[in-house]
């Protein structure tokens, strides 16, 4: 967490900083560019690694992920909320009870969306939602489809797809969703919710 904050503040402070703040966590051997390196010398890993795609201008986009421990019969969700230009609106990263990882992920589209309706910004605009459960943007996208048991956050799902004036529920690898990632699995230790907004 500490290597990520490193990179969030060093791209606010160089522009010229070719690394991401992910980049940097896989590798912190990234911190030692001095500015003079040659694309020819930059580690394979990090020229093929895969960004973090912002939404098209005026729409918001959700990275939500979810987290499950057996051996500790716990489960977490997190997820970032951020703009066209890449910038932090909102993260959340919580405990839920005991479930399978797929339901999980369920739970984690059904909070980005409720922290969505209740808040009047984000409501009204365009807005993507990236997870990396097939399954469970199937479940979101199809109706009819899922766990019995996740059949209220399914409908609920579904109706704010209906209300909101565009909505999408896309699945993305979980190389493009870092920061959700770490929240969900921060979510692991907490006691009770975090979330804050930007």
């Amino acid at each position: 967490m500490i290597l990520l904050r490193l990179g969030w503040w060093i791209k606010g402070w160089s522009e010229d900083f070719p690394y991401s703040p992910s980049d940097i966590q896989r590798n912190p051997a990234c911190l030692l560019w001095n500015g003079f390196s040659s694309p020819s010398i930059i580690p394979k890993s990090i020229v093929t690694s895969k960004e973090w795609i912002p939404p098209q201008n005026g729409a918001l986009k959700w990275n939500v992920d979810a987290s499950v421990n057996i051996a500790s019969s716990s489960s977490a969700i997190g997820g970032v909320l951020r703009n066209c230009e890449g910038q932090f609106l909102c993260v959340f990263s919580s405990p839920i009870p005991f479930m399978e990882i797929n339901c999980a992920e369920i739970l984690a589209i059904h909070h980005a969306l409720k922290i969505s309706v209740a808040n009047d910004g984000s409501c009204s605009q365009a807005m993507i939602i990236e997870s990396d459960s097939m399954n469970a943007v199937a479940w979101c996208n199809n109706k009819g489809d899922g766990p019995w048991n996740m059949c209220h956050h399914l409908n609920f799902i579904r109706n704010i797809k209906k209300s909101f004036l565009n909505i999408s529920i896309i699945h993305k690898g979980r190389e493009t969703n870092f920061v959700a990632d770490e929240l969900a699995k921060q979510g692991l230790s907490r006691r009770e919710e975090f979330i804050a907004w930007f």
